[in-house]
C-alpha cells in the first residue's frame, strides 16, 4: 500500500489530504478540531454513518512513532461537513463551518489533481492566519459592544476583512445587541421626573435653582412608590453621563434640601428654558 502525506493550507488551518493507492482520503481529526468541533463526538459519528468507507491509516511522524489517522475518502467529505448544522453550533464557530461546508472539498480536489489549489488575488496562508484571528477578534468584541457606533464601526471592518479572505460577511445584527438610543433613554427618564413633578414630589437634592441634584436610591424609590415604571439601571447611567441637554457636570457630594444631610448625586445643569420658570 502506497501512502503519502500532503498537509495543505486552508484560510489560515493545516487539512491534512492523504493519498493512498492513487485515492484521496483526509485526515478527520484535524478538520474536526480546526473547526472547533470535539473531535471524539465526530468521531463515532463518521465512523457510524460512513462505516463501510472510513478508514484507519498509520503513518510514522517525525518522531519516528507510529500514529493512526481516522481517514474519509475526500469524494464522501462533503457529505459529512453538510451533516454538521451551522445553526446549532456556537455562534463564534458558525462562520468557520460554513466556509469549510463551502470551500474545503473543492481546494482539496484542486490540490490533489492540481497540485495547488490557488485563486487570483488568493491571500498569502501566514496573513491570512493573521487576518482570521483579527476578524475573530472584532467578532468578539462586537458580541460585548452595545453601542450602535461602535458596532457599526466594528461591522464595517468585519465586512472589508471577510471580503477580502474571500468568506461571507456573518450576520452582524445576530452577534450581540444593540442598547436603545440614549435619546430615547434620556427622554423616557426625564419624562419619569416629569411624572414626580406633576404630583407635587421633590427629588431635586440641590439649592442652586441652576442645577438638579439627582440621588439615584432616592429617586429609584420615588418611582416605585408613585407607579413610575422606570428602572435606573446600566443603559439609564451609561446615557446620563453623556446627556448634554441637561448637561450632566458630575457626581458630587450636594448640601441637601431633602434630607438636610450631605448626599452624594448626579449633578445636572438645568436647561435655559427651566431656569427661567
Amino acid at each position: 500500500m502506497n501512502t503519502q502525506l500532503m498537509p495543505v493550507p486552508f484560510h489560515g488551518d493545516t487539512v491534512v489530504l492523504v493519498g493512498k493507492d492513487n485515492e484521496p482520503y483526509v485526515a478527520m481529526r484535524s478538520i474536526v478540531e480546526n473547526m472547533g468541533l470535539a473531535w471524539q463526538v465526530q468521531h463515532r459519528k463518521i465512523n457510524e454513518r460512513f462505516c463501510s468507507v472510513v478508514t484507519e491509516m498509520v503513518t510514522t511522524g517525525a518522531d519516528g512513532k507510529q500514529y493512526g489517522m481516522t481517514c474519509l475518502p475526500l469524494r464522501k467529505l462533503a457529505a459529512w461537513l453538510y451533516s454538521i448544522s451551522p445553526n446549532k453550533v456556537a455562534p463564534e464557530l458558525r462562520d468557520k463551518i460554513i466556509q469549510y461546508q463551502e470551500e474545503c472539498d473543492e481546494v482539496l480536489w484542486n490540490y490533489w489533481t492540481k497540485g495547488a489549489a490557488t485563486r487570483t488575488g488568493a491571500v498569502p496562508a501566514g496573513q491570512m492566519a493573521i487576518m482570521s484571528r483579527s476578524r475573530l477578534t472584532l467578532m468578539k468584541e462586537l458580541q460585548r459592544s452595545r453601542n450602535k457606533a461602535v458596532r457599526d464601526a466594528l461591522g464595517e471592518e468585519i465586512a472589508r476583512l471577510s471580503e477580502s479572505m474571500g468568506l461571507r460577511v456573518p450576520d452582524l445584527d445576530a452577534i450581540g445587541t444593540v442598547e436603545p438610543p440614549q435619546a430615547d433613554v434620556v427622554a423616557e427618564f426625564w419624562a419619569a421626573l416629569l411624572q414626580l413633578d406633576s404630583k407635587g414630589i421633590a427629588y431635586n437634592h440641590s439649592k442652586d435653582p441652576q442645577l438638579i441634584g439627582l440621588n439615584m436610591p432616592h429617586l429609584g424609590e420615588l418611582f416605585a412608590a408613585n407607579g413610575v415604571q422606570t428602572v435606573i439601571g446600566t443603559e439609564v447611567t451609561t446615557a446620563l453621563k453623556r446627556c448634554t441637554e441637561p448637561q450632566f457636570l458630575g457626581q458630587k457630594a450636594v448640601d441637601s434640601t431633602i434630607r438636610r444631610t450631605t448626599t452624594k448625586c448626579w449633578v445636572f445643569k438645568k436647561p435655559a428654558q427651566i431656569q427661567a420658570q
